[in-house]
């Protein structure tokens, strides 16, 4: 607050009114000052907060501007006027600001902090470099000087490779001056010269040197674990094999269960040695024995590294002279007998396993099974019998089975989970059960009869086992997971999302596991419900921009220069997200669609923002994905596709997709704006024609190259000869306009517009009405409305094509032939949407709730060869279940029928 008493006075109120959240009544009182003194700043920044909280950013960011002007320099003021900017994402303005004010006040070091912070925001590292230098040259402190030499090494880190790079240069000779000063005193300042090292070529020797030397000595860098690990793959890098397998014996004598150590030690084992020279090598003698005792001091609650640390020297040993089979295999069948029943066993041991044979493969889980039996009495028997059948699922013990042998094993899986529930009666409501994953694996073998057999019974048995077993373990993502899965693959969107929604996903999980509910979420006809989910998911982009620079900015103020790479990779990981790009595509899909008029429609076109709509290679290439698809727990066998994969309704978007949802808008805005066909027109054009012609991918069968489906792969087909028809038109009209030699006749424009029309309206046509077999798949809803979104692009060109001549023809009268062609074709697009609601219509009355009951729940009860359907006790969960996902069907048929019928003009 400004230290002047009769403005503190004058300021107090409207401080307090915004303190308690009435942003209302501080804007009035700003107002009742601003009439007795209109020039005071700070109430107008005052003011543009108070609007800034209240949601009114429009009129915030005015008297902002009206402010800037003015070039204020009280701190307060800048303040105030920075916390709004700053939410608006407006850094630019926020530097002239304090630029302005620190040259004004040359002796204000805040204000100059300030200043270097707000480039900071905006990632200006040359900028910084200036303004640090300006900094340590006023003030004197060594960190300004860090800082200069920081922002130096962030400008080398974008040379690009093979250039030379006169900025690491330049930084290095500044860190060394520092350091012969005497001014590296602390751990961050020797990172920050490491780093500046290290990102040079061939400089592993002088890292090291500089770790193991006086700064290193000073700043405790051994007691640094992340320094500590540097200085070993310093000395493997640099070969100094001896001092490097004496660190890490000496880390792992402390602490044998760290598992980069680990890795580290044997590395000094194997590169300094030929594979031939390894059987009767000093090294591997060295190694056996050390690991051998550390496995022997592993008696009372051992730990996994050790033994694991044998199994990896045994196995590196037989990848490269492979004579010690037997030793690997009993290693990891006496590993299973000491970690058998810890959830980690399968990730610990499936890599070697994936590595065996298939006999050897399957004497270890026979091996197992004999040991072991089927007891199930304990908590850790439990987790042991779980282990045992991943490993058996995982050498492909339950593959290729018929269905009969699929229906017993997931009947033994699921009483195996009932026999557990008893011992898991005391455990917290937070809590898995502990047969939780025979569920899972239940799931999976049903995923697998369905993808063998096309029916799309056994995935609604496994929506009924993983319901019944969520009321028991209210958390267990996993379960949640291939359920969201399964409901898509099902049609039931709105069960998916009530899954997904109890999932908490935070953060910078919507960027990573929000695929799971939008992709191709528009396919589902509920538009509203499916923008609530991309508008949630992407809250963290809007944080990423506002809060990362702050934690970018908290690096300086604290020096702490090693995270700052981590931060700004951060940044850029978000900035630069490929599922942001998929999800604005998404959105701007059913934003679109929500349209329901063509005018409002054509005028949502005209405003469209494309400047971040663009698809060139460069942009595509520099998109990061972030996704995890590794997420789902996965057993299946290394020849086969992951649950993860078998599980998509359609293949994932990727950079094709994103470029034919991107593609279409901007050639939808160009004809809405009735602008000449110019270069651009004509890329966007040949990319269309491109897309059109790709392959369409099968999800069904295997891993696709192709991320378009045969709709999608339709849609574009049908708006390619549409485009064209625009093209033609729009050149005829123009030639006849200026009277050019070059003018067509205009029975052969609208003859050409004919075929280009008829071409596309040819595509348009549907084979067949569709049936349904009690079940409304993915598949049939994404074919309803690929056809109903595909009727709204055309509606919008063919309203584009009768504007064209309405407002670009002299004689409107000479292009009647090509009205009556664009209106044949409108006639069309009728035909189609009222075949999609003749469709939507029969299947409406298919998932009425007592169809339900006469229908697909008796198909469900009636003979199964579940156990779980048979029993009594779950009727009403079957029946509850099978009705709400009939209820899922009927509001996307509801809703989507409601979407054709507003498009029938």
């Amino acid at each position: 607050m400004a230290s002047n008493p009769d403005l503190e006075k004058k300021l107090r109120p409207i401080y307090d009114a915004m303190e308690v959240g009435n942003y209302k009544e501080g804007v009035q009182l700003c107002n009742k000052a601003l009439k007795r003194q209109p020039d005071l700043h700070i109430v107008k920044a005052l003011k543009a907060l108070a609007f800034e909280r209240s949601g009114k950013m429009n009129e915030a960011l005015a008297l902002c501007e009206e402010i800037q002007w003015a070039k204020p320099t009280d701190e307060a003021t800048l303040r105030t006027l920075s916390m709004v900017l700053r939410s608006a994402g407006k850094y630019e303005p926020m530097i002239k600001l304090y630029e302005n004010a620190s040259k004004v006040n040359p002796k204000n070091e805040n204000l100059a902090n300030q200043w270097f912070m707000s480039l900071a925001r905006t990632l200006d590292f040359k900028g910084q470099q200036q303004v640090a230098l300006q900094l340590h040259k006023n003030f004197k402190r060594d960190n300004y000087m860090f800082w200069a030499i920081m922002s130096i090494t962030l400008q080398g880190q974008n040379v690009p490779a093979g250039q030379p790079n006169v900025f690491y240069s330049l930084a290095e000779r500044m860190m060394a001056k520092q350091n012969t000063e005497g001014k590296v005193q602390t751990i961050e300042e020797l990172q920050l010269y490491l780093i500046i090292l290290l990102g040079q070529k061939d400089r592993h020797a002088d890292a090291l040197a500089l770790l193991e030397g006086e700064i290193g000595i000073k700043t405790k860098a051994t007691e640094n674990v992340e320094l500590r690990h540097l200085r070993i793959e310093l000395l493997i890098k640099t070969g100094r094999w001896k001092d490097a397998r004496d660190a890490t014996a000496l880390i792992l004598k402390e602490n044998s269960d760290d598992w980069r150590t680990i890795l580290q030690y044997l590395e000094t084992i194997f590169l300094p040695i030929q594979d031939a020279d390894l059987k009767d090598s000093e090294n591997l003698k060295e190694a056996r024995a050390f690991t051998a005792e550390q496995v022997k001091n592993e008696t009372k609650n051992p730990k996994r590294g050790p033994f694991l640390a044998q199994i990896e020297l045994e196995h590196r040993v037989q990848e490269k002279i492979g004579d010690n089979k037997t030793s690997v295999l009993e290693l990891l069948v006496s590993y299973f007998g000491k970690f058998g029943s810890k959830t980690c066993c399968f990730e610990d041991l499936s890599s070697y396993i994936s590595k065996l044979d298939k006999e050897d493969a399957k004497e270890f889980c026979k091996r197992l099974r004999e040991t072991y039996g089927e007891k199930s009495d304990t908590v850790k028997e439990i987790s042991m019998q779980i282990n045992l059948a991943r490993f058996e699922r995982f050498i492909g013990n339950f593959s290729h089975l018929n269905s009969t042998e699929t229906n017993a094993l997931v009947n033994r899986f699921w009483k195996l989970y009932e026999e557990a529930l008893p011992v898991g009666k005391d455990l917290e409501e937070t809590e898995r059960q502990y047969g939780d994953d025979y569920v899972i694996m239940a799931a999976h073998l049903l995923i697998d009869l369905h993808k063998d057999t096309k029916s799309y019974f056994p995935l609604l048995n496994a929506t009924f086992m993983l319901e019944h077993a969520l009321s028991a373990s209210k958390h267990n993502y996993q379960m949640k997971l291939v359920l969201i899965r399964v409901y898509e693959l099902l049609g039931a969107y709105n069960c998916a999302i009530g899954i997904y929604n109890t999932m908490a996903i935070k953060n910078v999980q919507h960027d990573t596991m929000s695929h799971f509910i939008t992709d191709r979420a528009t396919t589902f006809g509920l538009f509203n419900e499916a923008l609530t989910l991309l508008y949630g998911a992407h809250d963290i982009y809007h944080s990423n921009e506002a809060e990362t620079p702050e934690m970018i900015l908290q690096a300086y103020k604290y020096s702490t220069f090693s995270k700052m790479q981590e931060f700004i990779e951060f940044q850029s990981r978000l900035e630069n997200s490929l599922q942001k790009m998929i999800a604005d595509r998404e959105m701007i899909r059913l934003e679109f669609l929500k349209e329901d008029s063509v005018s409002r429609a054509i005028t949502w076109l005209q405003e469209l923002e494309i400047g971040n709509l663009k698809y060139d290679d460069q942009f595509s290439k520099s998109r990061i994905d972030n996704r995890d698809t590794s997420v789902m727990l996965n057993w299946n066998p290394k020849s086969s596709s992951s649950v993860e994969l078998l599980t998509r309704a359609a293949p994932q978007p990727d950079r094709v997709w994103m470029t034919l949802f991107t593609v279409i808008p901007r050639i939808l805005k160009h004809m809405a704006h009735l602008t000449p066909v110019n270069v651009e027109y004509e890329e966007l054009l040949s990319t269309l024609s491109t897309l059109a012609t790709s392959a369409p991918s099968s999800p069904e069968n295997s891993p696709a190259v192709n991320e378009l489906t045969a709709e999608e792969i339709r849609l574009a087909k049908i708006l390619v000869p549409v485009t064209k028809a625009f093209q033609t038109l729009y050149t005829a009209i123009v030639a006849q306009n200026s009277n050019s030699p070059a003018k067509e006749e205009p029975t052969k424009t609208a003859a050409a517009v004919k075929d280009f029309l008829t071409s596309a309206a040819t595509l348009l046509k549907r084979e067949g009405a569709i049936k349904s077999t009690g079940v409304i798949p993915w598949q049939t809803f994404h074919s309803l409305t690929t056809t109903v979104e595909t009727v709204a692009y055309l509606n919008v060109t063919n309203q584009c094509l009768l504007n064209l001549i309405a407002t670009k023809a002299n004689k409107k009268a000479t292009f009647k032939g090509v009205n009556a062609v664009i209106q044949d074709f409108m006639a069309q697009c009728r035909h189609a949407l009222q075949a999609v609601q003749t469709d939507i219509t029969a299947l409406r009355n298919v998932v009425k709730p007592d169809r339900i009951k006469s229908g697909l729940l008796y198909e469900i009860c009636d003979g199964s060869a579940f156990d779980f359907v048979r029993s009594p006790n779950h009727q009403k969960l079957i029946e509850d279940k099978t009705l709400k996902i009939g209820a899922s069907w009927m509001n996307s048929l509801v809703n989507l029928q409601q979407e054709a019928i507003a498009r029938v003009i």
